[in-house]
């Protein structure tokens, strides 16, 4: 019984075939960020021998520390390096992440790579972040972070410190007078 009800459900099959309209597609739009604008002149600092030199940079506009953290990113351009200038910085296919909290206080994001560097080269490293980010932003000093939690790193000395880094501890970096 229950075969001859399934037998008498099925369609039959059809003369002509039967034209099935599909409406088009709409685009689903994506929204992208966009910044346009002039470009912001930034200013740098690289390790010339055993202080940070200041170089100007230019680089387009973008919300908070973008612009300065895709300054002190990018790699030694030709002239930079034929100045004898380099970075402390491990390279990088991405620019590095920030914010400025607390009104003062730079938090960015632990360079990929920041760890396996000698320690003289992560003291260079935070000098030209430290000296980089306090003039270009409203930010005093800096912490680094890893998962938003704060990351000990060393000052000038090669003494490890868990609060935000300033200039102070930097200062043996400082560039040259001129």
């Amino acid at each position: 019984m229950c075969l001859l009800l399934l037998a008498g459900c099925g369609i039959g099959p059809q003369t002509d075939p039967v034209v099935v309209s599909i409406p088009p597609q709409t685009a689903i739009s994506v929204p992208t960020t966009v910044v346009s604008g002039v470009p912001l002149s930034v200013q740098v600092y690289l390790l010339e021998g055993s202080h940070l030199f200041r170089v100007t940079r230019t680089v387009p506009p973008g919300p908070g520390m973008q612009p300065t953290l895709s300054a002190i990113s990018a790699p030694i351009s030709p002239d930079e390096r034929s100045q004898g200038l380099r970075t402390a910085l491990p390279p990088s296919v991405r620019p590095l992440r920030g914010s400025i909290t607390g009104g003062d206080i730079a938090r960015i994001e632990v360079p990929p790579g920041f760890d396996r560097l000698p320690v003289q080269e992560q003291i260079n490293a935070l000098g030209q972040l430290v000296f980089t980010v306090t003039a270009d932003t409203l930010a005093t000093g800096v912490q680094l972070v890893e998962d938003d939690k704060p990351v000990a790193v060393p000052d000038a000395s090669g003494q490890l410190q868990d609060r935000p880094v300033t200039r102070e501890d930097y200062a043996v970096l400082a560039p040259r007078a001129s």
